[in-house]
């Protein structure tokens, strides 16, 4: 069992309750023998729905071809790998993201964004006065060094997927990121402008033009 392999490679003692359930996996906290805690994004294996939006998101990433020849457990290991894949690019150009540390098969262990197994708050969760525009500029800021630095877009970016750990944003569930020279990736980067700038508006925070900050981003 692909857990029991990764428990041992990093001598995880217990695995503890989901924290999060999505269409596309379940992220539990698990501590280690030194009580150090480390997150798992265990990937559904046979979810019809998940292969058809796996299939959409790497088709037309250079990085992963062929897709559609394999069957649906060879697709979510794929799956896994391109998010292992697009963690470890963005962590090692200076984005916030949770530091990758192993993938086997359909579990990808990272570091745990949180205090003692409890995780660290989504944008969504925050109270109105922590939703400021500093917060907003910050999280413009990892866009950018994804894009410039990474190469990378992260495609569902919004409220759900930023996470706040003292007061910073770390950008999570980059499974979808795709490839700055993709033929889909302005549309999606408009998008991810977009759903970031409704939600600092929402708040009372003034933002910027989405047009402005493609342009910005190399995107005019």
């Amino acid at each position: 069992m692909a857990v029991l392999q990764v428990s041992r490679r990093l001598r995880i003692d217990v695995v503890l309750g989901s924290l999060a359930s999505g269409k596309e996996a379940k992220i539990y906290p698990a501590r280690t023998l030194k009580g150090e805690y480390i997150a798992l994004k265990i990937y559904y294996t046979s979810t019809a729905s998940h292969k058809r939006a796996v299939v959409k998101y790497t088709t037309s990433d250079a990085r992963f071809k062929n897709l559609k020849s394999k069957g649906t457990k060879e697709l979510i290991y794929t799956w896994a790998r391109k998010e292992f894949s697009n963690l470890k690019r963005m962590y090692e150009n200076g984005v916030r993201v949770p530091k990758p540390l192993l993938l086997y098969k359909n579990v990808l262990a990272m570091e745990f964004l949180g205090e003692d197994g409890i995780r660290a708050p989504l944008l969504v969760e925050l109270e109105d006065e922590e939703v400021t525009e500093e917060l907003y500029r910050e999280i413009l800021n990892q866009v950018e060094l994804s894009v410039k630095r990474s190469g990378l877009v992260h495609g569902d970016l919004s409220e759900y997927n930023v996470m706040i750990v003292n007061r910073l944003p770390y950008l999570i569930d980059v499974g979808q990121a795709i490839l700055v020279e993709d033929e889909t990736a302005r549309d999606l980067l408009r998008r991810d402008i977009e759903n970031v700038n409704r939600f600092f508006s929402s708040k009372g925070v003034d933002v910027l033009a989405v047009e402005e900050i493609l342009a910005r981003l190399g995107f005019e």
